[in-house]
């Protein structure tokens, strides 16, 4: 079926519909390719890829079928090309050092690297700020501040400044463990009743006794204590805060 655009052009329905389906696959794939980040674990260059590959997609995405290839092609070689790289990364610390850079130390034995914070292009308005944000109002409480390399700031607090641990407390460490899920969204995981030895004729006893229907039940879990602790659908409605 064909359609005419506000400036008359001819658009075909076809084209309208499957090429952004075709994007949105192939950058799914590419983004399951090249494996999970966090936004604050991209460097730079995975940022710059990342917004290249995305910009790439959206051109495919409008584009007609006649010429929609070069940019998915183009899109498919980035991504394969982001993945050799990190590949390189990983068996050569030298070429790691190229790409990825180092980190950086700018800040220790009470002393503020200027020239660091030149190199990293950080005024020493945003160095402060940065450390006020993370709760650090005096320089002096502070061992070392280092830059990394995905352009975060790592503070190591001097010993008199560092926030209690627990075997500060001279205590003996209980092992934690992991809540077990039981029921998902009226769902038995039954792998997860064998891990801690029970059944699912175990499961609904405990049910009837607390007054529960397994329908209604939208996450029940098992504490670390044996515990069972359970949250049921309801039509409550939120706020804001």
């Amino acid at each position: 079926m064909m359609v005419y655009n506000s400036f008359g052009d001819e658009m075909n329905w076809n084209e309208l519909i499957i090429l952004p389906i075709i994007a949105m696959v192939v950058l799914f794939l590419l983004t399951k390719f090249m494996g999970y980040r966090q936004i604050t674990q991209l460097s730079l260059y995975d940022y710059i890829i990342g917004i290249t590959i995305g910009s790439i997609a959206s051109e495919v995405a409008v584009s007609a079928f006649d010429d929609f290839l070069k940019p998915l092609i183009a899109m498919i070689i980035f991504g394969l090309g982001t993945y050799v790289l990190s590949f390189i990364t990983k068996i050569s610390k030298k070429m790691r050092y190229i790409i990825e850079g180092k980190p950086l130390i700018l800040y220790e034995n009470n002393q503020i690297y200027f020239d660091a914070l030149k190199m990293a292009k950080i005024d020493l308005d945003e160095f402060l700020m940065t450390c006020r944000v993370n709760q650090f109002f005096n320089l002096s409480d502070l061992d070392k501040i280092i830059l990394e390399t995905n352009g975060r700031f790592s503070f190591y607090p001097k010993e008199r400044s560092r926030q209690l641990q627990f075997h500060d407390l001279d205590k003996q460490l209980n092992k934690e463990t992991m809540p077990i899920t039981l029921i998902k969204e009226g769902q038995i995981i039954k792998d997860n009743l064998k891990m801690i030895q029970h059944d699912v004729s175990w499961l609904h006893q405990q049910l009837d006794v607390k007054g529960l229907k397994l329908d209604d039940i939208e996450y029940l879990y098992v504490d670390p204590k044996g515990n069972l602790d359970c949250y049921v659908s309801n039509k409550k409605k939120s706020y804001f805060i």
